[in-house]
């Protein structure tokens, strides 16, 4: 078990009623990160092109990748923002603690933050 994950935050992850009541998945791939408790939307239905633009638009500016993103998929600002901050740069370890992850892993093994690998 993962440092961070001790029984006390495994079971106030359980209720997610708060991450469903600010975001809306819409029957959408998704995932609830257990770090932020933001639901990330997995974008199955987005080409690797346009994934790997929105990764490289996110490294020199943020807001463009949302609103990239945005443009993209029927999303809104909260969604958008949430896939934006788990997006992990290309070469690099997790999005959160930066540990070292193994290319295409979606959670980390240290913190249990959601990282999408798009680079």
């Amino acid at each position: 078990m993962p440092r961070r994950m001790i029984p006390y935050n495994i079971e106030k992850y359980r209720d997610q009623s708060r991450t469903y009541a600010m975001f809306n998945p819409e029957g959408r791939p998704h995932v609830v990160c257990p770090q932020c408790r933001a639901l990330v939307l997995l974008c199955d239905s987005l080409p690797r092109t346009e994934r790997q633009k929105i990764a490289a638009t996110r490294v020199e500016e943020p807001v463009a990748a949302m609103d990239l993103l945005k443009t993209m998929l029927p999303c809104g600002d909260r969604e958008a923002k949430a896939i934006v901050a788990h997006l992990r740069k290309a070469g690099e370890g997790c999005s959160h603690c930066g540990s070292e992850m193994p290319r295409g892993a979606l959670l980390c093994p240290e913190c249990w933050s959601v990282n999408l690998d798009w680079g």
